[in-house]
């Protein structure tokens, strides 16, 4: 039982090295016919073994030096061939688990410990030491293969499977840098899992502080944490709308604070890095405020940045940009008999110093001369008849007297009407008052697509509608000889009617494309389907797709294949239109990743970086070493006792 505990207490690396102990075969049969040649009796042995005596005391001493040589060769010969198989202790045999580290290198490590250094700077301190941990066995090689991958953007090899300390450290010496957007991190791990499963035995460690679940698998995989602070509050929603009054622009900000205490921080709004606007914002641990400002209106483009101020251990989600451009407004064209009414041009004066409309590119033109006038966002005809060819796709205000070319059809004509009834709630009349409007005539209004206003007699009087790509607003109530541009009321309902039917020009792109979302201009662009791309970071963080400078080509029509907002892109994008150097189209916007998701919170507690492990003996080293001693051991032993022999038979 004992012998059966004392093989199975070792192993063999190379078993087929046992083949070598059929040389023991012809060893002992060279043995037993060199001694046979000696002892061949010749005729008259007996009688000259009687002639010298009695025989000698030494005889049996040579059998057994014999025997002694015998075995002493057979024992070399056995060691010589269990050094060769490799043959060591069960417990050597035992590897040591190859090791795989997995750094998450997510836009989020850029997060200052309280220490000063960045989390990623932390984690790839502790892939240093996890690969130190690894025992070696002399002139710095490892015990087991090692390697590191990096989970930016795509998974990355850092340290390629190697045995080679030096190597190792050697490349996890230069800084990581964080990747620009969320890192792949369920990819990186997968890889790294890939390649233990390749392996005879192996461990993966991930060094991340984001919550990450790992997939059940039968390696070992530990996740450790890189951080603990939460000393942070970001932007996490950004809104930028027209104002309601049309003068300017209403921005919305969203913020959050994830730090464990109360913390306020500056809202600072810049226009071209002038501030426009500031105020307080207090945020209670775990809570989430949104404030609002107006911003007047830049009269050329301009770059709207908004900040959080003040310090925190991730300043890389505390300022969006985005790029304004002029709030635009309508133009309005005057069609007349030869004279301007009054209160009209009183109303468009009126627009023009409110600034609701453009007032250079507005204008007046004779009715003969419309079809030779530039067009505007609207057209008013005030009294006088277009002519046929000059009613075309558009927007038109109509006064009467009502001729010429119209979108609506003319019912019969009411004498002295009186509105008693109009559409209760509609923009266009809403707090309007026409029942002490004394007025001389007017014309009942019909026709396909026309919605009534406003009755008189029972008759639409003034209504709204569209016809032939013409929308319009007309008033059936002749102003002249009536109390109508006396009481303001007239006056009102141009400017309503002005203001409803404006559809000023569509700023080809918004101001800013979020993560995900398709960079498609709102109206069609010159210069074809095909559109560069030319982005610059506007901060030491703004990154897009990995750079901080570059150009993409995109598609940019808007029934093909759009190019949408990678991860990560945030700064200035300029997008130009047109083959060659010369661009058909230019303009600016910006791109912003707002993720609400994203947070520095740590998930886990941080690790302690394990302890260097000390060096390895190499067990088969040491036992092939042994067994090839006691070879020679056994080789001189056999000389010794054939020497021996030899001067012994000398002697006799």
């Amino acid at each position: 039982m004992s012998a059966v505990l004392l093989v199975a207490a070792f192993v063999l690396a190379q078993p087929t090295a046992l083949w070598g102990l059929a040389a023991l075969v012809p060893i002992a049969l060279f043995h037993l016919y060199f001694r046979r040649r000696r002892r061949v009796l010749v005729p008259f042995t007996p009688l000259l073994l009687e002639s010298m005596g009695p025989v000698r005391r030494e005889a049996r001493f040579k059998r057994l030096r014999e025997a002694a040589s015998l075995l002493a060769r057979m024992l070399a010969l056995v060691c010589a061939v269990l050094a060769l198989g490799g043959l060591r202790p069960a417990e050597a045999e035992a590897p040591v688990a190859d090791l795989f580290v997995v750094v998450d290198a997510d836009i989020t490590t850029a997060a200052r410990e309280s220490g000063g250094a960045t989390r990623l700077a932390h984690a790839q301190e502790l892939a240093r030491a996890f690969v130190r941990s690894v025992p070696t066995r002399g002139a710095g090689q490892l015990s087991a293969l090692v390697s590191v991958l990096v989970a930016g953007q795509a998974p990355r090899l850092l340290v390629p499977p190697t045995r080679d300390l030096a190597d190792a450290l050697k490349r996890l010496e230069p800084a990581l840098v964080p990747a620009p957007a969320e890192a792949d991190l369920g990819a990186t791990v997968a890889l790294a899992l890939e390649g233990a499963a390749r392996r005879e035995a192996a461990r993966v460690v991930v060094l991340t502080a984001r919550a990450f679940e790992p997939p059940r698998t039968a390696i070992a995989l530990d996740v450790l944490g890189t951080g603990t602070t939460r000393r942070d509050q970001r932007i996490v929603e950004l809104g930028v709308d027209h104002a309601e009054d049309g003068g300017g622009y209403a921005v919305r900000l969203a913020a959050i604070n994830d730090e464990e205490s109360a913390r306020t921080r500056r809202v600072v709004v810049r226009v071209d890095g002038e501030i426009v606007a500031s105020e307080d914002l207090t945020l209670e641990a775990g809570d989430a405020r949104e404030v609002q400002f107006e911003v007047p209106s830049p009269r050329q483009a301009a770059w709207l940045e908004v900040e959080l101020e003040g310090d925190d251990a991730f300043p890389g989600n505390d300022a969006v940009e985005v790029r304004l451009a002029p709030v635009p407004k309508p133009s309005v064209l005057v069609v007349h008999s030869g004279r301007v009414r009054p209160y009209v041009m009183a109303t468009l004066e009126a627009l023009g110093a409110e600034g609701l409309i453009d007032k250079d590119r507005s204008g007046y033109v004779r009715a003969s001369d419309v079809t030779k006038a530039r067009p505007r966002d609207v057209t008013l005809v005030d009294g006088v008849g277009l002519p046929r060819d000059a009613l075309r796709p558009g927007a038109y205000v109509f006064l009467a007297p009502l001729a010429g070319a119209l979108p609506f059809e003319l019912g019969e004509e009411v004498r002295k009407p009186l509105i008693w009834r109009t559409v209760p709630g509609h923009p266009l009349i809403d707090g309007l008052d026409f029942r002490r409007a004394f007025v001389v005539r007017g014309r009942a209004l019909k026709g396909a697509g026309l919605e009534p206003l406003a009755y008189a007699e029972g008759r639409p009087i003034i209504a709204e509608g569209e016809r032939g790509g013409a929308r319009y607003v007309v008033l059936g109530l002749d102003p002249e000889g009536s109390m109508l541009p006396v009481q303001g009321a007239l006056v009102l309902l141009v400017r309503n009617a002005i203001l409803r039917l404006a559809r000023a020009p569509v700023a080809p792109l918004k101001p800013f494309y979020r993560r995900g979302e398709a960079l498609r201009p709102e109206v069609d662009l010159p210069g074809g389907a095909d559109a560069d791309l030319v982005w610059d970071g506007v901060r030491k963080d703004a990154l897009l797709a990995g750079a901080g400078r570059g150009r993409a080509r995109a598609r940019i029509a808007s029934d093909g294949v759009v190019w949408r907002v990678p991860a990560g892109a945030v700064g200035r994008v300029r997008v130009a239109t047109g083959a060659g150097t010369a661009a058909a189209w230019s303009g600016w916007t910006s791109l912003v990743d707002l993720d609400p998701a994203r947070t520095i919170a740590p998930a886990r507690p941080a690790a302690e970086a394990p302890p260097a492990a000390a060096a390895r003996a190499d067990q088969a080293t040491r036992w092939r070493t042994l067994l090839l001693a006691l070879a020679v051991l056994f080789l001189l032993l056999d000389l010794a006792l054939v020497a021996r022999a030899r001067s012994a038979a000398a002697q006799g």
